[in-house]
């Protein structure tokens, strides 16, 4: 069991602003911004569950339990409720693989590093964190032992998606042994997002028009 850390000059989660979107995702961020606030409405803010690459990166304080067998690594997140598994090679790969927020993950060993590579992600294009359906995701994970004495399980991520992004995107989830660390319950849905979105938007609206009146005032 493992707490996300909050060491946050190591930390690295999926950037907020100034991503290098590409013309097919600046058409989905350009929609969301004019009407929404993304320091208060991203979809993972009201409940829709982040998946890969987010769900590796999280500062959020919901614990992570890691389950490791032979020829596979599996991963359940309190948070959303998520569940990962990564495949060991020499696994037989399922036949057709749908496409998930979690995607498909194929691992292997370099000494003591998990090396991981992930595609058959699901399309998101709603808030600033936008994933094609052409993307693909390279981790490298090991145990550390920070000055402390503490053990750590430290994930170098790196999302490739020439789709969305002009460059790649890099983060690191660095997650805080604690094996006495309970997971509970965590109930989440989509369509609770999608009712906030609707609660909100005439409120969003209200705040975009004095915004830009206050902007007109002072030209």
């Amino acid at each position: 069991l493992y707490m996300p850390s909050r060491d946050f000059s190591r930390l690295k989660g999926f950037p907020m602003k100034d991503l290098p979107y590409t013309e097919w995702a600046r058409h989905y961020y350009d929609e969301f911004i004019s009407i929404y606030d993304p320091n208060k409405d991203q979809p993972a803010f009201i409940c829709v569950p982040p998946g890969m690459p987010v769900s590796m990166a999280m500062a959020a304080p919901f614990p992570l339990e890691v389950i490791q067998r032979p020829n596979d690594i599996t991963m359940f997140f309190e948070a959303y409720f998520q569940y990962r598994k990564i495949y060991l090679e020499g696994y037989q790969r399922p036949d057709p693989v749908l496409p998930t927020n979690m995607g498909y993950s194929v691992g292997h060993w370099e000494g003591d590093t998990l090396v991981v590579e992930t595609t058959n992600l699901a399309e998101r294009t709603q808030g600033t964190t936008i994933i094609s359906d052409e993307a693909r995701i390279e981790e490298r994970m090991k145990l550390e032992i920070d000055d402390k004495g503490n053990k750590n399980l430290v994930d170098k991520i790196t999302l490739i998606d020439p789709k969305a992004y002009t460059q790649n995107i890099d983060m690191t989830g660095i997650w805080n042994w604690s094996p006495d660390t309970p997971i509970l319950e965590y109930v989440c849905t989509n369509e609770i997002y999608q009712e906030y979105l609707e609660r909100v938007k005439p409120e969003r609206l209200k705040e975009k028009m004095k915004l830009k009146e206050e902007q007109e005032e002072k030209k």
